[in-house]
């Protein structure tokens, strides 16, 4: 064994051009292989990080009208799931909050949970320092307690370990420490998709605190999740919540009639939403992986012709045949292993640049490393890939007539030999094709959604959330006479030409509606039959500021106040769907069925905007001033002229001087916004382009290689056509021919491939067939055209042989 590797070794370093090309070529297929499964071993494959993670369940409403799910549910549902059922050990329920933390440092908003106090024990991970809530803490008025992460304590309060029992202010209340959770502990994994956060970390935990007397059954406002007893299944307890659900449906047929629940493990819950895209990932850089040992077998078959000669003689000398295909493997192998070792460095530099690009909507993506399992995997596919580019070149070099191979009196024979080369290109071809279709189709549904009209202008807009404290601004209109004071600041900024604010925003994870009643029509009980729409609370200007266009009516001005007629303005959607056949102008509505919200009047129609999602076609939506509905506002908007890229401080400076207690907790350009709303298919996109554009420059060096090969072998062929009055319009199609057919061959291969594979990514797509013809058809006319070059080249330099020449030398 020692002397093959010797051997081996020794090989390669002579040969350092061959070597160094099949080292490059595997460095980039297994290396990409080895950062795409650190990826996705780090959010499929690894259990969370909970105790028994798998007996973890979460709550999800199913709507059978609509066929539509949510995951938030009515936490008077889930006091009825607790008492009802006999499956879990407990049910926890939480929501999401921002506390402005305000001591040791400057004011800062941070992001966390607010928990019921089954929750944290459900998960299994104690405290570092400290204990859970207690039941009684988790009472209305009893509930300042809070158990910070591990990164707020360090951060904001020096690690101190006798911080538990401390009082420390948020939200200019006091609160509690009780306990600090250990490093690295998350809880939820996934945020919701489309909110902009700072971090996917959360900050603390505090008790909910709710009082379920005080609150309606129609309310869905928190998640839950439950731990299930030792010996239930998830089938026997999805069984067990199908009963539970429909007695309570016909307990409560105002709110629970049409509401299914449905119970999915929560590490579905977690990683359902990005599985698709990374498998696919996975599968294309396996296909890469493939391509590039398709390439190393050619050049391996190319020089297993030219050492026929060398293997006769050691043959002649008493080797066998086992023996040298044993050294022809060692030497793969050895090649194999290199190139899997340059395939983890390589990993290793491309992973933090993998994770800088990719988006938050991804899970648990920051736990990726190249650790000791993706090692594992890395030397098996090196393993595999040394085998399955080595073995029929290894059997190549052996076979053959040994007394033919001892009279070649070169290196070069000329005698007409198969070659499993055209077969390989076949092979590439095919896999490039399909990689490459699935890249194009992912390009032209971006592109497609990119292009989608929003409704809204997103250019030179800040958008910014601020979200003042109950204790400070203990009302609505508290908290809009703020808001006042900061956009009135705002707009004197220099370049500033509106501002607003608003209590929900596009692309922010932040929004408001439910079910509306029209004049004169009767009322519908359950939620999911009635006219749903979105709501939004706004500033006079915020419709002129988020450049929504008015089509008919008037906009809001400063007689809209509390005193005046309450009046709304709808979208084109609201307005379509509410009074079809009718003028909107002048109709009324109310917010929700129950008949106590006053009737408003429509003074404005304007353009609809796609809020939820660019995938996702527009919603009825009404609008109405805040001085009319006196719902606090979240976010505050800014448009200037000329964004200046210190307007994010400039509006930071503006809110302290205001209330220098209160932080800012995120300031971003509005077209990033909807940037990461998006982000997740525009990070597969990116790699499975370049995935695509990997194979393609692998499959075209591959049949420039086999191309080139065969025209060395057919030199002397080429020579006496050429003596005996060829010309070179007849030698270079006969060349060119010879190389295309195998490229043809793979095409129809692939194609037959790529409709059965693509239709995989009918879920990752908008506006376009997963068998879109002008995909199908314009993806193989480019790859035949780098056939053709790849082709065209060495055909070309075979047409210039001097017949002369190659005769003497042969």
């Amino acid at each position: 064994m020692f002397q093959d590797l010797r051997n081996g070794m020794r090989l390669l370093i002579k040969h350092k051009s061959f070597t160094a090309v099949a080292i490059l070529t595997l460095a980039l297929g297994i290396g990409a292989n080895t950062a795409i499964f650190s990826v996705v071993r780090s959010v499929l494959l690894r259990p969370l990080p909970y105790a028994e993670a798998d007996q973890l369940v979460q709550f999800r409403y199913h709507f059978s009208d609509i066929d539509q799910e949510q995951t938030w549910v009515a936490f008077h549902d889930a006091v009825d799931w607790q008492a009802q059922s006999q499956s879990f050990e407990s049910i926890g329920v939480y929501g999401y909050a921002v506390l402005n933390f305000s001591e040791n440092s400057l004011p800062e908003a941070i992001y966390g949970l607010r928990v019921s106090a089954d929750l944290l024990p459900a998960l299994g991970v104690p405290p570092a320092l400290g204990r859970y809530f207690s039941p009684d803490e988790d009472q209305p008025g009893h509930n300042h307690v809070i158990i910070l992460s591990d990164e707020v304590w360090r951060r904001r309060f020096g690690a101190n370990t006798d911080i538990v029992g401390k009082t420390i202010r948020a939200n200019q209340e006091d609160y509690i420490v009780v306990g600090v959770m250990p490093p690295g502990f998350n809880f939820p994994l996934n945020m919701p998709t489309t909110a902009k956060l700072p971090s996917q970390q959360m900050g603390y935990w505090h008790p909910l605190g709710l009082d379920v007397n005080k609150l309606s059954r129609a309310d869905a406002g928190v998640n839950a999740i439950a731990r299930l007893k030792a010996g239930v299944s998830l089938e026997q307890a999805r069984s067990e919540m199908n009963l539970v659900a429909a007695r309570l449906a016909r307990d409560y047929p105002e709110t629970n009639a049409g509401r299914e629940v449905r119970l999915v493990s929560l590490k579905d819950q977690v990683v359902g939403g990005v599985r698709l895209t990374l498998l696919v990932l996975f599968g294309a850089v396996g296909l890469v992986v493939l391509i590039a040992s398709a390439n190393i077998a050619n050049l391996l078959l190319a020089r297993a012709d030219s050492r026929r000669r060398e293997m006769a003689i050691r043959q002649a000398l008493g080797a066998s045949r086992r023996r040298l295909m044993r050294q022809a493997l060692t030497e793969s192998l050895l090649l194999a292993l290199v190139g899997g070792g340059a395939g983890i460095v390589l990993a290793q530099w491309t992973l933090p640049l993998l994770l800088r690009l990719s988006p938050q909507a991804i899970p648990r993506l920051i736990e990726a490393r190249v650790d000791g399992g993706v090692f594992g995997l890395t030397f098996a596919v090196s393993i595999a890939a040394g085998l399955l580019f080595g073995l029929l070149p290894a059997w190549r070099s052996t076979k053959g007539n040994l007394n033919e191979d001892l009279k070649q009196a070169s290196t070069t024979s000329s005698e007409k030999r198969g070659s499993a080369g055209p077969s390989l290109i076949v092979v590439e071809v095919a896999f490039t094709l399909v990689l490459t279709l699935g890249a194009s189709l992912l390009l032209n549904s971006f592109v497609r959604l990119s292009n989608v009209e929003l409704g809204f202008r997103a250019d030179k807009v800040l958008a910014a959330v601020v979200l003042p404290p109950r204790s400070r601004y203990p009302n609505a209109k508290a908290k809009i006479e703020f808001y006042r004071g900061v956009i009135e600041r705002v707009k004197a900024l220099p370049g500033v030409e509106s501002a607003a604010a608003s209590d929900t925003l596009p692309y922010s994870g932040q929004s408001g509606g439910g079910q509306v009643r029209i004049e004169g029509r009767p009322p519908v009980a359950n939620f999911d039959q009635g006219l749903q729409s979105e709501w939004s609370n706004i500033t006079t200007d915020f419709l002129q500021t988020m450049g929504i266009p008015l089509l008919r009516g008037r906009l809001f001005d400063e007689h809209d106040t509390a005193e005046a007629p309450p009046v709304i303005v709808v979208s084109e959607t609201a307005a379509e769907q509410f009074w079809p056949g009718e003028d909107p102008l002048g109709q009324r509505l109310s917010f929700g069925a129950d008949g106590k919200e006053p009737l408003r009047q429509v003074v404005g129609i304007v353009r609809s905007t796609r809020n939820a999602g660019l995938d996702h076609p527009p919603s009825p939506h009404v609008y109405a001033p805040v001085d009319q509905n006196l719902s606090p506002a979240n976010f505050l908007l800014v448009r200037s002229a000329a964004p200046s890229p210190n307007l994010a401080e400039m509006v930071r400076q503006s809110v302290a001087a205001v209330d220098q207690e209160q932080p800012v907790f995120l300031a971003a350009p509005l077209e990033s916004w909807v940037a990461d709303s998006v982000a997740r298919q525009r990070f597969g996109l990116m790699l499975l382009g370049l995935f695509g554009a990997l194979a393609l420059a692998l499959a075209s060096v591959g049949i420039y290689g086999v191309v080139s090969y065969s025209v060395s072998q057919r030199t002397r062929e080429i020579a006496i056509r050429i003596a005996l009055g060829a010309q070179s319009r007849d030698v270079l199609p006969l060349i060119i021919r010879q190389g295309m057919m195998p490229a043809l061959l793979g095409e129809v291969i692939g194609l037959l491939g790529a409709l059965a594979l693509t239709r995989l990514l009918r879920n990752l797509l908008f506006g376009v067939s997963a068998t879109d013809p002008l995909t199908f058809a314009g993806v193989p006319l480019l790859l035949m055209c780098v056939a053709l070059l790849a082709c065209y080249f060495p055909a070309r330099r075979a047409t210039k042989v001097d017949p002369l020449t190659s005769l003497h030398h042969e």
